[in-house]
């Protein structure tokens, strides 16, 4: 059987979850603006599942508004903060969700896009962000894990620099990949945006959430019912919700465990490998990081053959990020690291989940070494 190490991709559907939509699925069904007894099952369980959420997240209910996942949370608060115009700032390993929502409102309404540059751990400086602030600046956005090094950023102090500084502009962190990973709660972070997927933590792809902290505008990209407080419209679906709710139950209760077994997978994984390949670098490793997270680099190596030839051998793993990595494209997350050209292009990301063993790993260890070995006797 494949062993699956793409877990920043997607996770699989924790049982909790499916228990909880199938219920929702059978209680709540309803439409949840209905008056009558079916909407209003319906709309309990809505309420009762933003209420889980926002006492895990520590902040208020109504500050959350369900999406259909990140790309649609970031959207929304991209496109919501530069609708009128403006400037933005950006760290340079965005996902590409906010990148290109970014590009997209900038081109539009006639603003700026500024880059800011990471350092060789894939880290974002608050000083460089306070550089970067211009007198249009409405939008910050910085991403609190990412996706394919696990570098998390110190969000906090950039949330604080900026809102020092500038008071007027609006912070927007990714935290699609944190949930579980990492501790986290909403005041912490000092953000007035946050955006979640449901399927990066064991819930069902459909589903998302952006937070809205209490007082930021919020300008619905979605017209129709003025559901969620006219802030995105559409019937919400409240067995998603649950589902939602309960896979981050779970995720955040184990954190702390699960964070440590995986830690020491991944080390014990590195000390196999470096010891056969001195010459492989873990990227990013001396951040402060996500545990399950490795980005694993060897010169000589084509990320996309040797991608291609670790699934025949049966282990499942990435060159970036999924969404890039479907359309060929190369990673502007390693780009970013200024890596030499025989290394970058030889970097692949390892993500693993509460069900991978050590016996997952040590045998990936042993494939990738052989297949590493083997590009290099071919002079690949």
């Amino acid at each position: 059987m494949a062993v699956y190490l793409d877990w920043n991709a997607t996770t699989p559907l924790r049982p909790e979850a499916r228990a909880a939509y199938l219920s929702g699925c059978d209680e709540a069904w309803g439409n949840p603006s209905s008056t009558h007894s079916f909407g209003q099952r319906a709309r309990h369980g809505l309420d009762q599942a933003r209420l889980r959420i926002s006492a895990l997240l520590g902040c208020r209910a109504h500050e959350l508004v369900l999406t259909s996942g990140g790309t649609e949370a970031n959207a929304l608060a991209i496109h919501s903060v530069l609708a009128h115009g403006g400037d933005a700032v950006v760290g340079a390993i965005e996902h590409s969700s906010v990148l290109r929502n970014v590009a997209a409102a900038c081109t539009r309404h006639g603003g700026t896009m500024q880059r800011i540059a990471v350092d060789a751990q894939g880290r974002v400086a608050p000083q460089e962000v306070l550089a970067a602030l211009g007198p249009q600046t409405r939008l910050v956005c910085v991403q609190f894990a990412n996706n394919e090094l696990g570098t998390i950023q110190d969000v906090a102090a950039i949330s604080a620099a900026v809102h020092r500084q500038q008071p007027g502009v609006s912070v927007l962190v990714d935290c699609c990949q944190a949930p579980g990973k990492t501790p986290m709660t909403l005041a912490g972070l000092g953000a007035d945006l946050a955006s979640f997927a449901g399927h990066k933590l064991g819930a069902m792809k459909g589903v998302g959430l952006l937070y809205v902290r209490q007082g930021q505008a919020l300008e619905a990209q979605l017209h129709g019912g003025r559901q969620q407080q006219d802030r995105r419209s559409g019937s919400e679906d409240a067995p998603l919700a649950l589902a939602l709710a309960a896979a981050l139950e779970v995720a955040m209760s184990t954190q702390r465990a699960e964070g440590e077994r995986q830690q020491r997978l991944l080390t014990a994984l590195w000390e196999q490998v470096h010891a056969a390949l001195p010459e492989a670098r873990w990227l990013g490793q001396g951040a402060a990081r996500i545990a399950n997270t490795m980005s694993l680099a060897h010169p000589g190596c084509r990320r996309e053959d040797l991608v291609a030839r670790l699934d025949l051998a049966g282990f499942a793993v990435s060159p970036g990020a999924a969404c890039m990595a479907a359309r060929g494209e190369p990673s502007h997350v390693i780009a970013a690291l200024a890596l030499p050209a025989g290394l970058a292009a030889g970097a692949i990301r390892i993500s693993i989940g509460w069900s991978t063993t050590s016996a997952d790993l040590q045998g990936f260890a042993q494939a990738y070494i052989q297949e590493v070995a083997g590009d290099r006797l071919n002079g690949v």
